[in-house]
């Protein structure tokens, strides 16, 4: 499925168009005529991109080239803004965009999936409520004050990477680090008591405030991000299952079968066949319900 930009913006020579996903359904495979960014507000789900899952939420922000594949499934109350764009049509120096959309740490490489914070969310809805106001202006200059806007929006996206240490954040701040860790160390055995200690939280608030912004328990996150990287493992190497158990932070294969085939309904020897996994296809997986509670009963 591909979609087209007639659809979403009013004429070829608009260069950017805001479409809010309040919440963002299910949705199938397709890639666009346009290039995308999205920024999680609130919520769960998968979003498959490139046939490579992540398990997303709160603070994720990610870019989608043209004719990149992607789609939303299993999605719990997901709350996004996309903001659509077109380099070709843009003004302002559209190679200088380029490098603040296709920014890594890598030289050469490009990294779509990026982490802010809550504060860095509050700070981009104005400058998106004000671009979505242009975009619908017939001010014979509203294409350069849509233009200018979505230089600010890339460029506070780009500035607000984050830091290494959580320690000098606002509180406001600190919880997409704690997302953030999670994922940079969900092979290694993790403590939530010390997490919430290291991040300035009691471990009863750090449990109400990760539920409150995810929509899912610590725990439930943790496996969920497990799986996520194995099923990565499982489709691009030629490792063992028992090994991609263990490097993705499973210390018993058979509990790393099981979890497997509760969230994602079959088994990793059965996923590593399929060439690639039609998540849209809800026929061969088992329903939601109770798969989250029983798949974290007894994490490694």
């Amino acid at each position: 499925m591909k979609l087209l930009a007639s659809d979403f913006f009013k004429s070829e020579d608009q260069a950017v168009a805001v479409e809010a996903r309040a919440p963002q359904i299910a949705f199938p495979r397709h890639d666009h005529e346009f290039n995308e960014l999205f920024v999680v507000l609130s919520g769960n789900g998968w979003h498959i991109l490139n046939g490579a899952p992540h398990f997303i939420t709160c603070g994720e922000l990610f870019y989608v080239r043209a004719a990149d594949q992607h789609e939303f499934a299993d999605v719990d109350n997901l709350h996004l803004i996309n903001v659509l764009y077109r380099l070709e049509a843009h003004t302002l120096k559209p190679a200088a965009l380029n490098r603040l959309i296709e920014a890594s740490e890598i030289p050469g490489a490009r990294d779509c999936h990026w982490q802010i914070t809550e504060d860095v969310i509050a700070k981009i809805r104005l400058v998106i409520a004000d671009l979505e106001c242009e975009t619908k202006n017939a001010d014979p200059f509203s294409h350069l004050m849509t233009e200018s806007l979505f230089v600010q929006l890339c460029t506070t996206l780009y500035r607000n990477r984050f830091t290494a240490d959580a320690a000098s954040l606002p509180t406001a701040a600190r919880f997409g680090h704690i997302l953030r860790y999670l994922r940079h160390h969900h092979a290694n055995e993790i403590d939530f008591d010390d997490v919430a200690r290291r991040f300035g939280y009691s471990l009863r608030n750090f449990n109400r405030i990760f539920r409150e912004a995810t929509g899912t328990t610590p725990h439930n996150y943790l496996v969920k991000l497990r799986i996520s990287a194995a099923m990565r493992a499982l489709r691009h190497s030629d490792q063992s299952i028992t090994t991609v158990a263990l490097r993705c932070g499973f210390n018993d294969s058979n509990y790393f079968s099981y979890t497997f085939n509760h969230l994602t309904g079959m088994s990793p020897s059965e996923y590593r066949r399929l060439s690639q996994v039609d998540w849209t296809d809800r026929s061969h997986r088992p329903s939601r319900e109770g798969r989250e509670d029983r798949a974290v009963a007894r994490l490694p």
